[in-house]
């Protein structure tokens, strides 16, 4: 990842926790979703966490590829 994708990575991260958090503060979003919300969140936090751990060594990498495909494919 050059270092301009990992600023653009980085903007759209801190944009995307920024609308998750005002979800979260809302008052007009039932409690449920919030949970679930919540919940998918901290589960792109960790498959993010492990890319960005392993985006050098390819071997990880690939094993990646494995973890993500199926929280972005759940029909699969």
């Amino acid at each position: 990842m050059d270092k301009a994708k990992s600023e653009r990575f980085a903007s759209e991260s801190f944009t995307v926790t920024c609308r998750i958090q005002r979800i979260l503060e809302s008052t007009l979003v039932p409690e449920e979703l919030k949970e679930g919300l919540t919940q998918d969140y901290a589960r792109l936090k960790e498959k993010v966490e492990l890319l960005t751990r392993f985006r050098e060594d390819r071997e990880p990498a690939q094993r990646l590829s494995e973890i993500l495909g199926p929280f972005f494919n759940p029909s699969k």
